[in-house]
């Protein structure tokens, strides 16, 4: 259940709360495992991508090594300090610390755009959504948790109530609203150590899946 009187700055806390670019440190198997079940959605003739909300580039530049037809890329996050370390991390990277909204690009500059774990953290998630529409020529790519239950606690820099993990909000295949003009499609993930194979495969009996995946296709 979503509490409207969350009132933290999200950015804020984004910018200044999380400085080392991540709430649990490094990207963990169970990440990466994500990106390997999400690259399998980008097309290996793909030429332009667009990654909305980068965070510290470790998605794009996965991405960019799998899918080496790739010419043209944008990285965006609205985080300075995000891009100032994902720059250091892959200095090959083109970032801009930008929303989405004011990128000045034309209709339909890129093949695919991606925005991976991102829509959840932001409060008017529709808006950045309609967005990625305006610069994808072919596809887009929306990762989000799935059927999370939201939790609060209580922050302790502020005293405010403040969602665990900065997750605003949780999605099902409802979310999502059907456009003119593309065709959508959805694949679960599962939250999973591909190190841990045995256990993975009772986990995926037994547990639900954690991350939805959203493929909006352009018709035509």
């Amino acid at each position: 259940m979503q509490n409207d009187n969350f009132s933290i700055n999200s950015k804020e806390i984004y910018e200044n709360i999380l400085p080392d670019g991540s709430f649990l440190g490094q990207l963990g198997p169970r990440e990466w495992k994500r990106f390997e079940d999400t690259v399998k959605y980008v097309p290996k003739n793909t030429k332009s991508l667009l990654d909305v909300g980068c965070f510290c580039g470790e998605w794009l530049h996965f991405v960019l090594q799998k899918r080496p037809s790739i010419e043209n890329h944008l990285g965006i996050d609205v985080a300075q300090n995000k891009i100032d370390k994902a720059k250091e991390k892959y200095p090959e990277l083109n970032l801009k610390a930008i929303y989405a909204e004011q990128l000045d690009f034309a209709p339909n500059s890129f093949d695919i755009v991606t925005c991976l774990e991102v829509l959840e953290h932001i409060p008017d998630w529709l808006k950045v959504f309609h967005s990625l529409f305006h610069f994808a020529r072919h596809r887009v790519l929306i990762g989000v948790p799935y059927r999370e239950k939201t939790q609060y606690t209580c922050c302790v820099n502020c005293g405010k109530s403040t969602p665990l993990w900065g997750h605003l909000r949780s999605y099902t295949e409802d979310s999502f609203p059907q456009l003119k003009g593309w065709s959508l499609s959805f694949t679960k993930l599962y939250d999973k150590d591909p190190s841990r194979i045995f256990a993975y495969r009772i986990y995926s009996r037994f547990f639900n899946p954690r991350w939805l995946l959203a493929k909006y296709e352009r018709n035509g």
